[in-house]
């Protein structure tokens, strides 16, 4: 007897959901609600991934790559199932960009592009998302994505030529048909504009060539089942943070039978909360490394950088934080204190990594997130040399050599995550030729 096992995929791709409350369950990571949302994305996911790849054991490292990285960032997304839908598959396309495989023929075409025309290319044509769709994933009017995806059609073909300029509805229908399998050059008889509709077309069709078989049952299986494990794992956390009991002294001894004592319980909570807070941040908010109080100003500053759920806010405050380590180690290494000023250098760095990997993760890129990332890089391209000048002057060799090291490694370090979040130009090193050391006496 042959067992079908439950965890298939459903075979019908929809981007428009009836449920509303999808994606808020599904950000309570509910097992159900999650399975659905990413169950009718999957095949598409798949043929997406199958389609950049041209290899299915790569097609489905991708798109569980991508399926993780859709739950990191679920908590912060903000959108219907639709906009989930084009997020997923968006997730998928930009992994594939950053990381493409030697190809031949239409592929390698493919690769030649940039990273938003191969991410545009790969939704419009491969995934089927129409321009309605694609407006808000990609934060751009419909002329202009029209116009950029027959830019990005002609450099496939291997000319060269902008879209801008005639009216392109007519060859977005058509695009439309060749995607549903209508004949492109048939299809282009009917058009004014572009000039060469037939020729892009062709690369249409030739880039839906790409798509391969349907996902099989078993590699579904696999993706949806460790997609649910760890949607398990982030259920017990989610739980936890958001189910642990708040108490207050005696609370023990205090019986409620209605809500209005729990919101009372939570009011005496949050009160002395604030008190207890507020007199730490005035005991310690000025206090130096070298302060008895400095234990305290580290912890606050840690419970400030944990309760943030907005991985943008969160990154925002790691900066602001990196940039206070700085000045104590600048303060300390005046003073020619070596072992708290390559402290204080380790942890900027530690918390402006923790910056990166927070912008990373963010599922919208909006002003707020473009700012933070520009502060960023701003932060990461200050020069520690006056810190290591400074060091050296009192005799403080060793720890100068530490500072020195810890920013050539962040140097490195910091490369693959600026790359990712989008940084073109050569960031300047933040380490500096190491200064001669002082003769002895």
């Amino acid at each position: 007897m042959v067992i079908v096992s439950p965890l298939v995929a459903q075979p019908a791709i929809a981007t428009e959901f009836l449920d509303p409350t999808l994606v808020s369950r599904a950000q309570r990571y509910e097992r159900d609600a999650v399975a659905s949302l990413c169950d009718r994305s999957l095949e598409a996911l798949y043929r997406v991934c199958l389609a950049l790849t041209g290899d299915a054991g790569d097609a489905e490292q991708l798109a569980g790559a991508a399926l993780l990285k859709a739950l990191d960032g679920l908590s912060g997304f903000s959108g219907d199932s639709a906009a989930f839908h084009v997020w997923l598959l968006r997730l998928a396309a930009g992994a594939a960009a950053k990381r493409r495989l030697p190809a031949t023929g239409t592929r390698a075409a493919l690769n030649g592009l940039s990273n938003f025309d191969y991410e545009l290319i790969s939704l419009r044509i491969l995934g089927e998302v129409d321009v309605d769709h694609l407006i808000p994933a990609l934060n751009a009017q419909a002329p202009s994505l029209r116009a950029w995806l027959v830019t990005a059609l002609r450099e496939v073909d291997g000319r060269s030529g902008t879209g801008w300029g005639p009216d392109l509805r007519g060859f977005d229908g058509a695009v439309d048909e060749v995607i549903e399998g209508a004949d492109p050059a048939t299809t282009a008889e009917a058009l004014s504009a572009p000039h060469d509709a037939k020729a892009l077309l062709q690369q249409v069709a030739n880039l839906r060539a790409l798509i391969g078989e349907p996902i099989d049952s078993a590699t579904a299986t696999r993706l949806r089942t460790t997609m649910l494990a760890a949607v398990a794992e982030r259920r017990a956390l989610w739980v936890y943070r958001h189910h642990n009991t708040a108490t207050v002294p005696g609370i023990e001894h205090r019986h409620y039978s209605s809500r209005t004592g729990t919101f009372l319980a939570l009011g005496i909570a949050a009160v002395l909360a604030i008190v207890v807070g507020a007199v730490l941040a005035v005991l310690s908010s000025f206090a130096e490394p070298t302060s008895s109080f400095y234990v305290l100003k580290r912890t606050g500053e840690s419970a400030l950088v944990a309760i943030q759920v907005d991985p943008v806010a969160r990154a925002e405050l790691e900066i602001n934080l990196a940039e206070t380590r700085e000045r104590e180690a600048e303060d300390m290494a005046a003073r020619g204190d070596g072992d708290q000023t390559v402290a204080a250098i380790s942890d900027r760095y530690e918390l402006l990594n923790a910056a990166g990997r927070d912008l990373l993760s963010a599922p919208v890129h909006d002003a707020k997130w473009r700012d933070a990332r520009k502060r960023l890089f701003d932060k990461s391209d200050i020069s520690m040399t006056s810190i290591e000048r400074d060091l050296d002057a009192s005799g403080q060799a060793r720890s100068r050599e530490d500072v020195q090291r810890l920013a050539t490694n962040f140097d490195v370090n910091r490369r693959t995550v600026e790359t990712e979040l989008g940084r073109t130009s050569q960031a300047p090193s933040t380490n500096s030729t190491p200064a001669p050391s002082t003769p002895a006496p």
